[in-house]
């Protein structure tokens, strides 16, 4: 054990000093035409909005080299995209080599970037309701690197005409990068017929046809506190039950920024299963009937389902100081809930005809939503013109 912990402490400092140098060196190799690189987050797995793209990509049959930058090697990314390790001399190649890069995450990446390439950010969320960047209480070393991965930034992507705006007003759009207001292509799913996927994902998971899903995905807060995850979940089963006459179960899905804090004291069971390590949310989120949140692009996603969407916000003053929330957040046209009374109180009375229409106003008004269904396609058009 000595030996190789010595060896060890040898190698990786020099690696790290090649990995440096490379970085440099490989900006005057050529850059391969129909190069794709993705990268979810910092080396994720084959999910969010890049995910889409990819497979909109290989339902064309386009003959572009597809690279996804993943941190597990493990992770399950299906062929003709190849599989690199993130942060390795081998990522380096590719990023430098690259035509195109796509990332959803503002995370900055080992790469000088030359004429030529063309950078692509489509965020992992949905600005709008939460504030962030320009208008977030955030710290300054995440607002440097923001604006710096911003000002590489080429183009960046909008789901709606309200989103455009907030790009404009608190992303550092550069003055000579694109908006491509093409929706998002996860959001495709809620327009087509899926049910063969949504039986295949239920057998994957042992689920049986007549269990519903009530899916709960709060977001992180930057303070560590998991004190508003105080949600009595079996309470909201028992009611939705006898509101229904079926039976209910409940998916929890805890951001990925809560492996840097403890873990909310949910009280998993046959009930409430923990998701967290489910591969792609989105999945999930089809097989859903009904998804109650609180500040978190989910519920705006799973809306375009049609279905029920709650909110549960217990601690709203505390995260409108520390974080801080757009007036947009309380025009939504999901019914909001402080406290656990309020939230049951909202399901027992919830008008689904009342909300439907309310959403619709919602969307082609105020929203100004761009997803129909066509947002991978849409996507793929533009990146030809590039390709």
């Amino acid at each position: 054990m000595g030996t190789n912990r010595k060896l060890k402490n040898v190698i990786e400092p020099a690696y790290k000093c090649i990995y440096k140098l490379c970085i440099h060196i490989f900006r005057y190799l050529p850059i391969q035409s129909q190069k794709i690189v993705f990268v979810q987050g910092c080396g994720g797995g084959y999910r969010c909005n890049l995910k889409y793209i990819a497979e909109e990509i290989k339902r064309q049959h386009l003959p572009y080299d597809m690279v996804w930058l993943v941190d597990n090697m493990s992770a399950e990314i299906p062929k003709p995209v190849r599989k690199i390790k993130y942060n390795r001399i081998r990522a380096v190649y590719e990023l430098a080599t690259a035509r195109v890069f796509i990332n959803n995450s503002k995370s900055l990446y080992p790469v000088v970037k030359k004429k030529g390439q063309t950078f692509i950010y489509i965020p992992h969320g949905q600005p709008g309701c939460k504030c962030a960047e320009a208008d977030g209480n955030l710290s300054g070393l995440w607002m440097k690197n923001s604006k710096l991965h911003s000002s590489l930034t080429d183009v960046f992507v909008s789901m709606s005409s309200y989103h455009t705006q907030v790009l404009k007003d608190t992303f550092w759009v550069p003055s000579n990068a694109e908006i491509w207001e093409t929706g998002f292509p996860r959001n495709d799913q809620y327009y087509h017929d899926t049910t063969t996927l949504q039986a295949s994902i239920r057998r994957k998971l042992g689920l049986s046809s007549g269990t519903r899903i009530a899916f709960y995905a709060p977001t992180f807060r930057d303070s560590g506190t998991v004190d508003a995850y105080n949600m009595d979940l079996h309470r909201v089963l028992d009611v939705l039950e006898t509101k229904t006459g079926d039976k209910w179960i409940f998916f929890i899905t805890l951001h990925p920024n809560f492996a840097w804090f403890s873990q909310p004291p949910y009280p998993f069971d046959e009930r409430i299963w923990n998701m967290s390590g489910y591969e792609d949310i989105h999945e999930l989120m089809l097989i859903a009937d009904i998804v109650i949140s609180d500040y978190s692009s989910t519920s705006l996603d799973f809306s375009h389902s049609r279905k029920p969407v709650l909110l549960y916000a217990s601690d709203i003053e505390e995260y409108t100081r520390m974080r801080g929330l757009k007036p947009m957040y309380y025009q939504l046209p999901f019914p909001l809930a402080r406290t656990n009374d309020e939230l049951i109180e909202n399901i027992c009375k919830y008008d689904y005809a009342a909300y439907l229409d309310k959403f619709e106003n919602f969307m082609s008004k105020q929203y100004g939503n761009y997803d129909d269904g066509n947002a991978s396609e849409r996507f793929v058009e533009k990146l030809k013109e590039i390709l």
